[in-house]
């Protein structure tokens, strides 16, 4: 096996326009100790936030037991991340010190994206501070194609104004909205291959493959059956995304893109909430931070008081008010008993994107989820109480080594603010402080961090 520089692409020629895919990263790519790129740059680890909204009732998301390893169980909200115990974290007992001004929706996120309450100067917008995704852009992300990372959404049902869609800012009234339609997403990724937009037409008539293949059967050579298994696996998911993309074209050679959602058999319109939505997205996703066309990404799978329905789930209505707030017809108990079966859900969408990252190469022995930190959180903690106490909160996957995985942390009455400083602090070592005001923090969890 040769070494290879780790901004190798495949180039090729598609429809007369120069075309340049990214590849994963490549042992070849990397020292003889597997530690950095052969040229001595370091490997920076992926960073994602994952949002839900409107909580959870502690007695079903939160673990019996703390501690490590066979200490603790998964409780029945996250028994479908059961398979990545080794590298979930779950925190609890934290508690949101934050001033509470505007709806509790509202203050409780901006607490846990940022640190601090809502609203810009004079408490008016949406936050006072950068989102922790945006702290941490600069630090790894910086020499991607998306410097500022990448933002998607799921639904795009109203949060009845808590903080709109938005989970991403780069400061008050700076959102970075996120985009709802996989195709969309797709069209972005495949511009920086040499074309301002994806062609249908184009895309029916030429696979992306056939353009690149002699460059790639060039470059496989040159490489070892691990490296050459990976590249396998790499460009057969690109062929498997395009062929998606292709079912949406129909007409002539001048036809255009049907509903971007219909690239997913039975999977809705654009803001619906199904489970197909959210494997499209996660193809994409993985597919750029595995070719670190960016180091950073944020996931809206609902907002802030959402009013979804989850009709996939067999829980039509609003989350938000007929389970969340047990206003369903049929009696509080069957509310309850919707709202744990609407979590259990989300947190099973949630693994289609675990199990991407899991099942994804990512250098020398090791994969994607082990050199990420994928930081979940909501709005509040109980749903029907508003209470900001044990807001639902993970942090998964290793960061490249910083965090340890397979934890139930328990810091009764502690500020919610040092889960994501603790984050930061697995990114950059010598952050002193997150927040501000009562969510100002200098500590960490050390239990969290190697």
């Amino acid at each position: 096996m040769k070494s290879i520089p780790r901004r190798t692409v495949l180039r090729g020629v598609l429809g007369g326009a120069a075309i340049a895919l990214p590849l994963p990263r490549l042992s070849a790519m990397l020292d003889r100790n597997g530690t950095a790129y052969a040229d001595g740059s370091p490997l920076r680890p992926r960073y994602m936030t994952w949002f839900f909204g409107n909580g959870a009732y502690p007695e079903h998301w939160l673990p019996e037991n703390v501690g490590t390893a066979d200490a603790w169980t998964v409780s029945p909200a996250l028994m479908p991340l059961a398979e990545f115990k080794p590298w979930l974290a779950v925190l609890s007992g934290h508690h949101v010190k934050v001033e509470p001004l505007g709806a509790t929706h509202k203050y409780g996120a901006c607490c846990m994206l940022t640190g601090a309450t809502s609203g810009g100067p004079n408490h008016v917008g949406d936050v006072r501070r950068p989102s922790l995704d945006q702290l941490i852009a600069p630090i790894i992300n910086a020499d991607t194609a998306f410097p500022g990372g990448l933002h998607v959404g799921i639904s795009n049902v109203t949060g009845a104004g808590a903080l709109d869609f938005n989970i991403s800012f780069n400061g008050p009234e700076a959102p970075n909205p996120p985009i709802y339609s996989p195709s969309d997403l797709f069209a972005q990724l495949f511009a920086l291959s040499g074309t301002l937009a994806p062609d249908p037409a184009l895309f029916r008539r030429k696979k992306i493959l056939d353009a690149v293949r002699e460059d790639a059967k060039s470059l496989h050579a040159r490489l070892g059956s691990d490296d050459k298994e990976r590249m396998d696996r790499h460009l057969d998911g690109l062929d498997q995304l395009q062929a998606q993309i292709n079912t949406s074209i129909e007409g002539g050679d001048c036809g255009i893109p049907v509903d971007p959602d219909m690239a997913y058999p039975d999977r809705g319109e654009d803001g619906i909430v199904t489970r197909a939505r959210c494997q499209a997205f996660a193809d994409l996703l993985v597919y750029a931070l595995s070719c670190e066309l960016t180091r950073v990404a944020t996931q809206v799978f609902t907002c802030s008081a959402c009013h979804a329905s989850y009709d996939e789930a067999g829980l039509p209505g609003t989350f938000h008010d007929d389970y969340g707030h047990l206003a369903h017809p049929m009696g509080e108990e069957y509310a309850r008993q919707g709202f744990f079966k609407g979590v259990e859900y989300t947190m099973s969408c949630f693994a289609e994107l675990l199990r991407r990252f899991r099942d994804t190469p990512d250098g020398a022995d090791s994969n994607l989820l082990d050199n990420s930190a994928i930081y979940v959180t909501s709005c509040v903690g109980h749903p029907n109480y508003h209470s900001v106490r044990n807001i639902p909160t993970l942090i998964v996957g290793k960061a490249g080594g910083a965090l340890r995985g397979d934890i139930h942390h328990q810091s009764p009455d502690d500020n919610a603010s040092k889960i994501p400083f603790t984050v930061l602090r697995a990114f950059d070592p010598n952050a002193t402080s997150f927040g501000e005001d009562e969510g100002l923090v200098t500590e960490d969890f050390p239990e969290l961090l190697t």
